[in-house]
């Protein structure tokens, strides 16, 4: 079945929309051809970013390959899903250097459609005999990007806090709390753009966004270098609170983490296999077994859980919403295109 979705134009700034030509979804092998090209593969290249401990890469490497009687040999490198999407931008038509990539959101995997090295591939069909599950990670992502890759982790923002700098009850109960002139200097936040300041345009609309922007620059945070930087800088006590995720909280030592009351920015993550892997049945083979039984093994080390299936995660969110506060999250390509403007805004606030 013939598609077309709105995608980045370029995959850097991704701030034009640009129509993707219309593509027919990869030919799929059944389940048994791509399991025995699996054996004769015997390696896989895996750039995914989470989980993130050399623990959890092991123990999931190890039931793969009990699960399917493979001796695979699988290199993982926990990098950026935006440094390795642009190197295969930069190499595009070169031999493939990568046979799974995460966790990417809809817009490092759209400005990868655009370029045709991400496709459409029927998940349910080849490996729905055999994992029961993979519908949950194939459903929710957006019917844009519907098939290029598999969900395998929402991606829930808050606030992290150092429990030995702060109680509980000093806390501030939403991100605009932090304009407040007494956590003047007293907290971290990500230097990309004040990430997810951008997704709060999706309810108060870009002007009181901004404004929101420049409230939170003029109460001058902390910056670091990604989310997982800023949950850093609360461990070691650099800041007493920051603005972390459920997942990044829950790898490190001494760090709390609530979600606020009124706004709940969810982004996703996801796993997906470039056209050019230098594997394919082994990668097609694991993606879909990791965003399926491989994610259960990944949350009783860390965790990495989807909404809905039961988490810790879920209870917080349901307590949110009974309280009135709203849930913030891309629904098409173009909120992701719109959120992506809202950065490059805040960017260019942030070096005025």
């Amino acid at each position: 079945m013939k598609r077309s979705c709105a995608v980045f134009a370029n995959a850097v700034s991704a701030s034009v929309l640009a129509l993707v030509a219309l593509s027919v979804p990869a030919s799929a092998a059944t389940f048994e051809e791509i399991l025995e090209g699996a054996r004769n593969e015997g390696q896989l290249f895996v750039l995914v970013s989470s989980p993130g401990k050399p623990e959890t890469h092991k123990a999931v490497a190890d039931a793969f390959n009990e699960r399917f009687g493979l001796d695979t040999q699988i290199e993982w490198t926990a990098t950026n899903p935006v440094q390795t999407g642009t190197k295969l931008i930069a190499e595009q038509g070169g031999a493939g250097f990568v046979d799974v990539i995460g966790a990417g959101g809809n817009q490092e995997m759209a400005a990868l459609v655009e370029r045709d090295i991400l496709k459409p591939y029927p998940w349910k069909e080849t490996f729905g005999g055999e994992l029961d599950n993979i519908g949950a990670a194939v459903d929710p992502v957006i019917d844009d990007l519907k098939g290029d890759g598999l969900l395998i982790a929402h991606n829930v923002y808050g606030l992290g806090w150092n429990p030995d700098l702060i109680s509980e009850d000093e806390l501030p109960d939403s991100y605009a709390d932090l304009m407040d002139p007494e956590w003047k200097g007293r907290f971290a936040v990500n230097a990309y753009s004040l990430n997810p300041v951008d997704y709060y345009s999706f309810d108060l609309g870009d002007e009181k966004t901004m404004e929101m922007a420049k409230g939170i620059l003029d109460n001058e945070p902390i910056l670091e270098r990604g989310t997982g930087a800023v949950t850093r800088a609360i461990s070691v006590g650099q800041a007493p609170v920051g603005i972390s995720s459920f997942h990044q909280a829950g790898r490190v030592e001494n760090v709390n983490f609530k979600l606020f009351d009124d706004y709940v920015p969810v982004g996703v993550l996801h796993v997906y296999v470039p056209e050019n892997a230098p594997n394919p049945n082994t990668a097609r083979l694991f993606a879909a077994w990791f965003a399926t039984d491989g994610i259960k093994i990944v949350n009783e080390i860390e965790p990495l859980p989807r909404i809905g299936e039961g988490s810790d995660l879920d209870k917080m969110l349901e307590d949110v919403k009974a309280g009135g506060g709203k849930v913030l999250t891309e629904t098409s390509l173009e909120d992701t295109g719109h959120a992506a403007e809202m950065r490059n805004k805040i960017a260019d606030q942030m070096t005025q």
